[in-house]
């Protein structure tokens, strides 16, 4: 459902939001390593999210990147709509070019109700959220797999 520059960038801010908890910044190649992410790609992005006012950066000694605005106000929806827009909630599951409520296409009210959750979820969970299920040890946002191993919650910082 989301593009792996979105799936990349969701993970990115919750990192970054998870720093700057503890009142650092993050920079390119340290967000990349931890999360085992491409560091060119990784880089893109964050410029990206940066120009679009999702997040800041700041250059120099003590600069990368941080959350301008506290993580409880922003929200899923926002870092999808910045990258990959809405059109996939919007499109028909079977392509049609003229599918809605009065002309649906055979999946088009299961589809619609997925589509109408995930929307809600997406509104309703913020980068605070997805920070607070991290740092509770529930979640987690690297590819460590054994708890033990793991210097923060969530985090698999080396």
């Amino acid at each position: 459902m989301l593009s792996k520059t979105t799936e990349y960038a969701l993970r990115a801010i919750v990192y970054i939001a998870l720093n700057n908890a503890k009142g650092q910044r993050s920079g390119i190649k340290e967000i990349a390593k931890e999360l085992e992410l491409p560091t060119h790609f990784m880089g893109k992005i964050l410029q990206d999210l940066v120009r679009k006012g999702v997040i800041a950066s700041m250059k120099g000694p003590g600069g990368g990147f941080y959350l301008h605005r506290p993580a409880n106000q922003i929200n899923v929806l926002e870092v999808v709509r910045t990258i990959d827009g809405l059109e996939a909630f919007r499109k028909c599951g079977m392509g049609m070019k003229e599918c809605s409520d009065t002309h649906p296409c055979p999946l088009h009210d299961d589809i619609k109700r997925y589509r109408d959750q995930l929307l809600k979820t997406f509104r309703d969970k913020t980068i605070q959220t997805l920070v607070d299920g991290i740092t509770t040890g529930n979640y987690f946002i690297t590819n460590v797999q054994d708890p033990a191993e793991l210097k923060s919650p969530g985090i698999g910082l080396s």
